[in-house]
């Protein structure tokens, strides 16, 4: 049986991705690239500490969105960069390839975290109006979240397997 693959060598793979991502937010391409190679560098020092590669590419994008804020502070704020997004999020073109098969899961979700992730994940709304819609805090509200997002993934792997594993990026479930 092969031996999975490490970290450091499965970074090579997502070079393409995180460049066109540091590109689409930076306004210089030289300082998105030189971005791109300070946060695989640190990437790779650092990929002994992470322990699931199916984080890998998350934690990568955190790694690059850090490097692309702490660059902006160097610079006095000259690099423009749009808002840094919470979570890696796919670009325009990638969200209309993304499958929909998770849509119906929210309601089987227990308690109202299909709510919260359609609030706050599909519609977009502040969290602030959300956590007031239910009337717990912003922490309260960003722990039911996670565990929302968590069940969530849970009910994909084991109706959509594939697409769950690989980010729901072209799927063939049918379900688009």
């Amino acid at each position: 049986m092969p031996e999975p693959q490490k970290p450091s060598d499965l970074i090579v793979s997502y070079i393409d991705r995180l460049v066109a991502y540091a590109q689409s937010r930076m306004a210089d391409k030289q300082l998105a690239a030189d971005a791109v190679q300070e946060a695989l560098t640190k990437a790779v020092r650092a990929s002994a500490q992470l322990q699931d590669s199916e984080k890998l590419l998350p934690w990568l994008y955190t790694i690059l969105r850090n490097t692309m804020a702490d660059m902006a502070r160097k610079q006095g704020r000259e690099v423009t960069m749009d808002t840094l997004p919470e979570t890696a999020e796919p670009e325009p073109a990638e969200k209309s390839e993304i499958c929909q098969c998770f849509k119906p899961l929210l309601g089987s979700l227990p308690s109202d975290y299909g709510s919260v992730i359609q609030q706050i994940d599909l519609d977009e709304q502040p969290r602030e109006v959300v956590a007031e819609h239910f009337g717990i805090s912003l922490n309260n509200l960003t722990v039911k979240l996670h565990r929302a997002r968590q069940k969530l993934r849970e009910a994909l792997e084991k109706t959509c397997d594939m697409c769950a594993h690989h980010g729901c990026l072209n799927c063939t479930c049918g379900n688009k």
